[in-house]
This record gives structure tokens, C-alpha cells and sequence, in this order.
């Protein structure tokens, strides 16, 4: 290991860029280690991913989809202890419709976050599993990706239905 940092030392030091070796190796280690998360990640062994185990796999993409799971259920439904503290947390003082960074982030990111949860649910059953190749069902991961898929269809629905009406000049907020 020490001889081939000598010889990659002695090589950079040779060409034109002197400044970068450290660089470069820094670069190189990174790159291999991120290959072999990859490597470990595709494999899908129950002991060394987590996302593999149904149970885990369930729980990770529930907390995904939390914080815009509480705001759409607290705004839709009216929850008054909620959607005061929401509407002063997420908006320019307090007033509607004029929301803050931190209410996009939720939004925005919340909605990029729901797709994400949804498939991070489902992947334990896509594995097939014994010689014969069958993939199992499990309970908690279809009740949870049922939730977040129904959240998925009222966000993204909702947000295409109030843009197919701004075209159309029927409302615009």
C-alpha cells in the first residue's frame, strides 16, 4: 500500500499538475468507495440493507412521507389545533397564500419525496425469493405504500387540477 502511494506520489509529481496528488487520490479513494456502497446496495442481503427488510422498509418510507402526509391531512380536514401553528410556520405572517421558503421546501420537497417513499416501499416484494423464484406479500408494506399512493394521487392530482384550471382562466390562486 505504501509502495503504490510512493509510486502514485512520484507520478503526479512528474506531470504538469503538482498541487493536485492529494486531490487526485482523494478523488479516486471516493470514487471506489461509492462503487462498493453501490455493489453492497444492488446485492440486497438482508443483513447489510436495510431497505431490504419489510419491516424497516415500511417505517423509512412512512417518515418520508410525513411531514407533507400531517400538512395535506391538517389543511384538508380542517384540524384547527394543526393548521394554525401550520399556516403561521409555513406562510408570511401568517397571512394565506403567501408562503415562505420553508413552506416550498416542505411542498416542494414533500412532493419529490412521495414517489421516492412510495418505491422504497414496494422494493422488499419486487425480490424474488427460493428456487421457484416467487415474490411474497407483505402486509405492512401494502398497507403503507396504499397510504402513501393515495397521498400521491391527492397531492399530485390536486396540484394538476389547479393548473389545468389557471389555463383555462377558471381560478387562478
Amino acid at each position: 500500500m505504501e509502495q503504490t502511494f510512493h509510486d502514485l506520489s512520484n507520478e503526479q509529481k512528474r506531470g504538469s499538475a503538482r498541487g493536485f496528488v492529494v486531490l487526485s487520490i482523494f478523488t479516486e479513494t471516493a470514487i471506489g468507495i461509492v462503487q462498493e456502497h453501490l455493489i453492497l446496495l444492488t446485492e440486497g442481503d438482508v443483513m447489510k440493507n436495510m431497505l431490504a427488510n419489510p419491516g424497516s422498509a415500511a417505517i423509512t418510507s412512512l417518515i418520508l412521507s410525513l411531514p407533507l402526509g400531517i400538512t395535506f391531512v391538517a389543511f384538508m380536514f380542517d384540524i384547527e389545533p394543526l393548521v394554525k401553528p401550520l399556516n403561521n410556520l409555513f406562510t408570511i405572517d401568517g397571512e394565506q397564500g403567501e408562503i415562505n421558503a420553508l413552506g416550498r421546501i416542505v411542498i416542494y420537497g414533500g412532493l419529490l419525496l412521495l414517489p421516492l417513499a412510495f418505491v422504497l416501499n414496494l422494493r422488499p416484494m419486487s425480490k424474488r425469493e427460493g428456487p421457484e423464484g416467487k415474490r411474497r406479500l407483505y402486509a405492512i408494506n401494502l398497507i403503507v405504500g396504499a397510504a402513501i399512493l393515495l397521498l400521491v394521487i391527492f397531492t399530485w392530482g390536486g396540484l394538476i387540477l389547479e393548473e389545468i384550471y389557471c389555463l383555462q382562466g377558471i381560478r387562478c390562486d
